[in-house]
Order: C-alpha cells, then sequence, then structure tokens
C-alpha cells in the first residue's frame, strides 16, 4: 500500500511481514491464528497501517506495527472482534474512517469500527456465503454478491461510528502509537490521518487550572478577607473593598494578554525570583510584625488602630523587587546558571514558557474580587453580639476570630470558594492566552495544557455543521455544564449543613 511495506498469509496461520522498499527482506513472522484455526480472508484498513485478519471461527483482529527501541518493526495483534459464528470470508475497508464490513460463509454481514472497538451492526445470515462486498465511498451502502450470483443493495446510516464511551474517556490505541493513550487531536494535514477524540486530557486540564489557579488565590483573597472584615478600620476597609471588586470588572481577556505576552516571559527569565518572592514576601511580613511589636508605644500609637496593613505595602513591594535582583545571582549559584535545565536533569520536570504556574497567577488574580467580596461580607456580618460576647467572657480576640467569628461565617466562605472554582473552571481566555493549548496529561506546574473551555473557543468556529467534531464540541461544553452544576449542588448541600450547624451559636 506505501509501497514499502507487504503483509502475506501462510496457509498455517502465519502472517509474514516484508520491507519491499530495495531489496525485499522479512521483517517479521506471528502466529494470528489460535490451534486448529486458518485465516481465510485478509485486508487492509483506510490508510493501510493497519492489516485485518478474518479466521475460519468467526474472529477478526487487527495488526499494525510497531517500532521498538532498537528501530525494528514487529507486528502487534492491537484488538479483536468475535462478533461473527461462522468463516469470515470478505473483509472491506470503509475508504475515509477505519470501519469496515465482514462477510461470513452463512450470508451475515458485520458492521464494525477499529479504532472505537465497536461492533456496530451484525445482520442475519441468509444462507448463502458472500463472495464480494462492496462499499461506497461515503460508507452509506453497501452492494453482496453471493456464490449463487445473488445480488442484494443496503441503503447504511452510520454517521458516528468512532465515537463510544471508551474512545472519549479511555485510553485508545491508535495506529503508529506505541500504547494505548489519551489523546486529543481533531485534525491533521495528512490524508490518512485518523481523528482522535478523548475528553479526559481536555478535563484534566480543566481541573489542573483550576487547581493551580485556587492555590494562589485561596490563601491570599480569605486571609484579605479575613483582615479586612475583621481588624481593619472602617474607613480603610471603605477605600479596600471597593478597590478589590473593581478588579473583579478587570476583562479576562486583558489579563490572558499580560500573562501570554508579559507574565510569561517574565517568569521565565526569573524562574527562581518568582520562587524566591513565594518565601521572601510572607518572611519580610512576618519579620515586620515581629519588629512592630518591638517598638515602642508611642510610636506604634503615631498608626491608627486598623490601618497597619499599609505599611506592608511598600514591604511587599521591596521584598518582590529584592527576589528579582536576587534571581540571576541565585541561579548561577545554585542551578548552575540554568534553572530550566537543572529541573530537566534533575527532577525530569519539562519547562514550557506559557505554562501552569503562569495560568495560576493570573487566573487567580481573576478569581480573588469574587472569593473576597463575598467571603468579606459574610465575616462582617456575623452578629455584633457575638463577637462581644465573646470578648467579654474573655476571650482574646485571635481567639474570637477562629473560635466565633470564622465558624459562624464558615457557609459564607465555603460559598465564596465554590462559586471562586466555578469561575475557575469556566474560565477561557486566560487558558486560551496564557497555554500552550496542549491537550497532555501530567500535574507539572510547568508545563501547559488544553482547558475544555478553550478547546471549544478554539475549534468550534472550525468544526464543520453537524459532523462528529462538532457534536464533540458540544458534548465537551456539556461536560464542562456538569462539572460545574456538581460542584455548585455539593457547595450548596455543604453550605446548608454548615448553616444548621453553627446557626445556633
Amino acid at each position: 500500500v506505501k509501497q514499502r511495506d507487504l503483509v502475506l498469509a501462510s496457509a498455517e496461520g502465519f502472517l509474514l511481514y516484508y520491507d519491499i522498499t530495495n531489496t525485499p527482506h522479512l521483517i517479521d513472522r506471528v502466529n494470528a491464528v489460535s490451534n486448529g484455526a486458518r485465516i481465510t480472508a485478509l485486508g487492509y484498513l483506510s490508510g493501510g497501517s493497519s492489516v485485518l485478519t478474518g479466521d475460519s471461527r468467526g474472529r477478526i483482529t487487527q495488526w499494525f506495527p510497531l517500532r521498538a527501541q532498537d528501530n525494528r518493526y514487529s507486528l502487534a495483534r492491537v484488538r479483536d472482534f468475535q462478533s461473527q459464528a461462522h468463516p469470515i470470508t470478505v473483509i472491506v475497508p470503509e475508504y475515509f474512517r477505519k470501519g469496515f464490513a465482514a462477510a461470513d460463509e452463512s450470508g451475515s454481514i458485520g458492521l464494525y469500527h477499529a479504532t472505537a472497538h465497536r461492533t456496530l451492526l451484525v445482520t442475519e445470515g441468509a444462507g448463502q456465503a458472500l463472495g464480494h462486498v462492496a462499499m461506497s465511498p461515503r460508507a452509506d451502502a453497501l452492494m453482496t454478491l453471493d456464490r449463487a450470483r445473488g445480488l442484494r443493495f443496503y441503503t447504511v446510516h452510520n454517521e458516528h461510528p468512532e465515537v463510544s464511551w471508551s474512545s472519549l474517556w479511555g485510553k485508545v490505541w491508535y495506529e503508529s502509537r506505541q500504547q494505548p493513550e489519551f489523546i486529543w487531536q481533531s485534525s491533521s494535514a495528512a490524508g490518512d490521518f485518523e481523528p482522535k477524540f478523548s475528553l479526559t486530557p481536555l478535563a484534566y486540564g480543566t481541573l489542573k487550572a483550576s487547581f493551580y489557579a485556587m492555590l494562589f488565590a485561596i490563601p491570599i483573597a480569605v486571609m484579605g478577607a479575613v483582615y479586612t472584615g475583621y481588624f481593619m478600620s472602617p474607613a480603610m476597609r471603605e477605600i479596600v473593598k471597593p478597590t478589590v471588586e473593581i478588579m473583579g470588572a478587570l476583562p479576562t481577556v486583558i489579563l490572558g494578554f499580560l500573562a501570554g505576552l508579559w507574565l510569561a516571559p517574565l517568569v521565565e527569565q526569573n524562574l527562581p525570583g518568582v520562587f524566591a518572592a513565594l518565601l521572601m514576601t510572607p518572611l519580610a511580613m512576618i519579620v515586620c510584625a515581629w519588629l512592630w511589636s518591638r517598638l515602642p508605644p508611642s510610636w506604634r500609637q503615631a498608626i491608627p488602630e486598623g490601618w497597619e496593613a499599609a505599611m506592608l505595602m511598600p514591604v511587599i513591594a521591596l521584598s518582590i523587587m529584592l527576589s528579582m535582583w536576587l534571581s540571576a545571582p541565585l541561579e548561577a549559584f545554585m542551578f548552575a546558571g540554568d534553572m530550566r535545565g537543572w529541573l530537566g536533569r534533575e527532577l525530569g520536570l519539562a519547562f514550557d514558557q506559557r505554562n501552569s504556574l503562569v495560568v495560576g497567577i493570573a487566573m487567580g488574580v481573576a478569581v480573588i474580587p469574587p472569593i473576597f467580596s463575598i467571603s468579606e461580607d459574610a465575616i462582617f456580618s456575623v452578629p455584633r453580639h457575638l463577637t462581644l460576647g465573646s470578648l467579654a467572657l474573655g476571650a482574646t480576640p485571635w481567639q474570637t476570630l477562629v473560635r466565633v467569628v470564622l465558624l459562624t461565617a464558615s457557609p459564607g466562605i465555603f460559598s465564596a470558594l465554590m462559586i471562586g472554582m466555578g469561575r475557575a473552571v469556566g474560565e477561557t481566555m486566560i487558558v486560551l492566552m496564557a497555554t500552550g493549548n496542549t491537550p497532555i496529561m501530567d500535574f507539572n506546574l510547568f508545563t501547559g495544557f488544553r482547558a475544555l473551555s478553550a478547546n471549544i473557543a478554539v475549534e468550534m468556529p472550525e468544526s464543520e455543521v453537524n459532523s462528529t467534531h462538532y457534536r464533540v464540541l458540544f458534548l465537551a461544553a456539556l461536560v464542562l455544564f456538569a462539572i460545574t452544576f456538581i460542584s455548585n449542588t455539593i457547595a450548596e448541600l455543604i453550605r446548608q449543613r454548615l448553616r444548621l450547624k453553627y446557626s445556633t451559636l
């Protein structure tokens, strides 16, 4: 078929795989049938990469060559179809898909799809063995000729055979692949290309993006809400809360643009500095808080109560600037001048410029405002008599916060987290512009991914209406809705239980 491979079947039931590029020579010889059976039909799938064998027991087997580490090829038995009980006489492939039809000696016809490993239809035999079967180019009609010269015509309705539960969510062994894999690849320039519609890497990418975004957003949003709603002075709160809420109105396309074109190169060039900032900024805040407690009372009283957090703004800015300034020396001293190379050599972690770290930061900025706003409202709305009663009984402000305020506000805080998660799951523009959109499955912080929402945005304009690709994209949207609906339902149930539990405080 490709003018370099040839597969022959022997009377003993062996497949002989030859390379006929220059001088014909045998590459592999495999036993294709079990004891007592014989090969009765042989054919290629569309594209010429796979061989189909039918035996005297009605079994059909798919084979294709695999390349070993020593660059030698061998025929691998990929999957079996055992739906017909009589010897297979004819195997006819579809022209443009990986489906095929098979006829046996009883006159029964079976329709199959190889990649999806599906038996689509097996008809009742008419009693006459079929000698010839022809399929139309669109695979919507069959014509058969039995050995008594009886001619029959069949109309076939088989629009989307490549889609099944296993092909959408399970590992599939595709041609030219060494093993079964989760793959999304809807199009290619190759003529013998086979679409691969696994939703698993897309769902995985969606959850991966949500995880890293929430990992970045939750500590900042919730702790900021606690301080704003409980410790901050009313005058400062009137400035901080509207400012954070205005951040929520920032279009995510702007965040995605900045993340992809500014933040991603910055992180790549200053990777040690980014991690140093994650350590130095909290440490600097703790050191400043300790030094503040050691200052004379007259100095501390110069700052109005509840405005102490304003003193940390220059500290945070200086710690981040210092971390970026130390990035190059740290990289030279600890990572031999190349942290990205060190990650690959020592930890086996690949590094992409547009990765989950960048998405986590950018999407975290988008998720922080709703979490902060709802959490702060829940904390600020705790009845005043609960707080005053706790303090009157001798509890410290911190004890009151942990054992009274946070427990009472926990339903609202939990709702805020779930709303933030729903925002992260459905986010489109940030994951579209700040990732490489590669549908891979690993939890590496330094690699990209492809999310369901971004995949729909990218591929829906290019899909043919009512095609398999078009319908799978609608299914992806339904999966995205299901993830959000299930998470919100669970969150509401938990919120109601927390509300009932702490309503008696």
